[in-house]
């Protein structure tokens, strides 16, 4: 059984963070990015995709992988 996308409305009401680092392991690059942004571009039943992509850092060159987090409940 397949399982689902992941959404950018999911991931916030889980809250839970999508981070993005490169994954040379001397780089150090890594951003969080702002779920609320992304929503209101591409809105929230937008699913990520399975890959990455081919995104590359744009430090090194490297490969890109994505990640989610849990973050400090909101107040």
């Amino acid at each position: 059984m397949a399982s689902k996308p992941w959404t950018l409305g999911a991931i916030r009401a889980m809250n839970l963070q999508l981070e993005a680092a490169c994954a040379e392991p001397g780089c150090g690059w890594s951003s969080a990015y702002d779920l609320d942004k992304m929503i209101a571009e591409f809105g929230a039943d937008c699913e990520l995709p399975t890959e990455a992509g081919g995104l590359a850092c744009g430090r090194c060159g490297a490969p890109v992988d994505f990640g989610l987090v849990a973050v400090k409940k909101r107040a």
